[in-house]
């Protein structure tokens, strides 16, 4: 295969992938019902790998998650700009950012899994982010990510209630 005809060959193939993300616009000679299936498949498959990577998140969605994912994963191959990276990871991410733009509100738990993704996710330059933290008590979470020595973090309480014997 020629240089030309495999530029050709990834193009048709990116077209496919957003076709069938979106659930519609399939190219010529797709059986419509069996790409919508296939498509349907596919978003299914993304939002459980991304729910096992991002646990906080879906749970405070609830059983709203897989219904917002679809939603986002249609509109990320629309062109809103957010990765449609099949990365869960980075799915995450940019779902997470989304619904938080949405003015859904995100627990504690989830700001704390965002801020250690953004870490992770940072490959060259020294990253510190901090996030004031409320429940289940009042702590500021820091996290950072240093060359060749990964990701760190750590949790400062304030006004922590003491428990007695």
């Amino acid at each position: 295969m020629t240089a030309p005809d495999r530029g050709a060959y990834g193009a048709h193939q990116a077209q496919l992938l957003d076709a069938l993300l979106r659930g519609e616009d399939f190219p010529a000679g797709f059986a419509a019902a069996q790409a919508v299936a296939a498509g349907s498949a596919l978003r299914r498959k993304r939002a459980h790998a991304v729910a096992r990577a991002w646990p906080a998140l879906a749970l405070c969605l609830g059983d709203a998650f897989d219904v917002r994912f679809e939603a986002f994963t249609r509109g990320v191959s629309a062109g809103t700009g957010a990765p449609a990276c099949g990365d869960p990871l980075r799915d995450g991410l940019a779902f997470a950012r989304s619904t938080a733009a949405r003015g859904v509100p995100l627990g504690d738990d989830v700001r704390a899994e965002m801020l250690l993704a953004r870490a992770t996710l940072r490959r060259r330059a020294p990253w510190v982010r901090a996030a004031w933290l409320r429940r289940p008590y009042r702590r500021l979470l820091v996290v950072a990510r240093l060359p060749r020595a990964g990701v760190w973090q750590r949790s400062l309480a304030f006004g922590r209630a003491r428990r007695g014997c």
